[in-house]
C-alpha cells in the first residue's frame, strides 16, 4: 500500500499531483472532500482556530500545522477569510501546510520532513489518517491471521499467514469471541508514528483530526465482516485494493481508540469527538446558510448561485456523507479546560461576520450542482439505487469488488 499510494515514480499521489492536467480530488479526479465542497468548511474552521488563539491568551504568533494538505485549498480558505473578517487573528498567524506529497505547482505546500517545532497553536488534518498504509488480517479457526500480497501467474493476490505484528492480534483478540471465520478488517499501526510526530511538533495547545472512522468495538462489530477498505478510481468505490495498481486510491475506516491511545502516551488529552455536521453546526453554519436564502430572496444572489452555495455547504452536514465524518479536538499542555464551541456549541461563532461563497474565493471547489452527481454516469460496476452519500460513506455492504 505504501508503494502503489506513494512510489515516487509510480505511486498514485505522486504521479496525479506531478501532473498539471491531473488531481485526484474534484469532479474530474477520483473523490470529494470537505474543504473542495464549499469555502464555508474552512471559515468554520479559522473561527474555531481563532477562539483557539483566545483561549491561549493570545500569543503573538499563532501556529497553524496541517498535515496532509493535499493541493492547499483548506489553506487557502482559511487564510483569505481571517485576512477579510478576523483582522486582530490573521496577523499572529503562521501557517505551515505538509504533505507526503506536496504538489508541484502548488505554492504553500511544504514536504513533510519541514514539520516545525515548538508549536503553540494547533495542528489540524482532514482525512490524513484513512490514507496511512494498514496491515490486514482474516478470522481462521478462531485466530486472527494477517493477509499479505503475493503474485501468481502475473497478478496480485491474497496470501494469508501468521500476523507479522504482535500488536495486530492485540487490538482483535478482544472481540474474537463475536467474530465469525472469514471476518476481515484493517489494523493501522501508523497512527503511532504520527502522534509522534505531531507530540514533536506541538509544545502547547491543540489537535483538530476530522476524518472517518469508528472507536474500536464499532469498527469491528461482526456486521462489518468485509472490513473498511475503500478504493476510489474516477468517483468509482471498491474494496479491491489489487486491482488498478498506482491509479486508485485506499483507505481504511481510522479507529479512533488507537488514534485517543497513542496521543494519549504522548500526553495529549482528548477534549471531545462528535459528528462533522454537529461540529459545523455548534460553530454557526446555518447562520450562513440562512444569509445566503435571505440574499437570494433580495436578489443579491440568483437563483442559480444561490442554489449552488446551499448544496455544498449542505453536503457538508449531509448526514450519510460528510456529515457523517468525526471531528476530535485534543489538547496538550492546557490545564484549564476551557470551553470548545465547535465541541459544546454553546454560542455560535459567526455572529456579525460575512459569508463566503463560491463565485468570491480564491481557491477552486467542486461547485456540486454543476458538475452534477457524478454517479450518474452510466457505470456497469455501480448499482443505479446508489446514491452519492451512500457510496462515499456506506459502512459494509453491496460495494463492487
Amino acid at each position: 500500500m505504501n508503494f502503489v499510494l506513494y512510489d515516487n515514480d509510480q505511486g498514485y499521489y505522486p504521479t496525479r499531483r506531478r501532473t498539471s492536467a491531473s488531481k485526484p480530488i474534484g469532479t474530474d479526479g477520483d473523490y470529494f472532500t470537505s474543504p473542495t465542497t464549499h469555502p464555508v468548511f474552512g471559515a468554520l474552521l479559522a473561527l474555531q482556530l481563532r477562539e483557539m488563539w483566545l483561549l491561549l491568551d493570545s500569543p503573538s504568533e499563532f501556529t497553524v500545522v496541517e498535515m496532509g494538505a493535499g493541493d492547499g485549498t483548506l489553506r487557502s480558505d482559511i487564510l483569505e477569510y481571517a485576512q477579510q473578517e478576523l483582522p486582530d487573528f490573521a496577523v499572529t498567524i503562521r501557517y505551515v501546510a505538509t504533505d507526503l506529497v506536496p504538489p508541484s505547482n502548488i505554492n504553500g505546500v511544504i514536504d513533510n520532513s519541514c514539520l516545525p517545532v515548538d508549536v503553540v497553536g494547533c495542528i489540524i488534518s482532514n482525512e490524513l489518517l484513512d490514507a496511512f498504509p494498514f496491515n490486514r488480517f482474516i478470522v481462521e479457526d478462531g485466530v486472527v491471521k494477517e493477509i499479505f500480497v503475493d503474485y501468481q501467474d502475473g497478478e496480485f493476490v491474497d496470501s494469508v499467514g501468521e500476523v507479522s505484528e504482535p500488536e495486530i492480534a492485540a487490538r482483535v483478540d478482544p472481540f474474537l469471541d463475536s467474530l465469525k471465520d472469514g471476518y476481515q478488517g484493517e489494523v493501522n499501526l501508523r497512527l503511532a508514528y504520527w502522534s509522534d510526530s505531531v507530540s514533536a511538533a506541538l509544545q502547547r495547545g491543540y489537535v483538530i483530526t476530522i476524518d472517518y472512522g469508528y472507536d474500536r468495538p464499532e469498527l469491528y462489530e461482526p456486521s462489518r465482516r468485509s472490513g473498511s477498505i475503500r478504493c476510489y478510481y474516477q468517483h468509482t468505490l471498491s474494496q479491491n485494493p489489487l486491482r488498478r495498481i498506482g491509479r486508485q486510491d485506499i483507505t481504511s475506516h481510522v479507529d479512533f481508540t488507537a488514534v485517543d491511545h497513542t496521543l494519549m502516551v504522548n500526553r495529549i488529552k482528548r477534549v471531545g469527538k462528535l459528528s462533522q455536521r454537529q461540529f459545523l453546526l455548534n460553530l454557526g453554519l446555518k447562520d450562513f446558510s440562512d444569509d445566503i436564502t435571505l440574499r437570494s430572496l433580495t436578489n443579491e444572489f440568483s437563483r442559480e448561485d444561490s442554489q449552488e452555495n446551499l448544496a455544498g455547504i449542505e453536503a457538508l452536514i449531509d448526514g450519510e456523507g460528510l456529515g457523517k465524518f468525526k471531528v476530535l479536538v485534543h489538547s496538550k499542555n492546557i490545564d484549564q479546560a476551557h470551553p470548545i464551541t465547535g465541541i459544546t456549541g454553546r454560542k455560535t461563532l459567526v455572529e456579525g461576520r460575512n459569508t463566503p461563497t463560491l463565485n468570491n474565493s480564491e481557491a477552486t471547489h467542486a461547485r456540486l450542482l454543476r458538475s452534477g452527481n457524478p454517479f450518474a454516469r452510466i457505470n456497469p460496476e455501480l448499482r443505479s439505487d446508489m446514491t452519492w452519500e451512500q457510496l462515499f460513506c456506506e459502512d459494509s455492504t453491496n460495494i463492487v469488488n
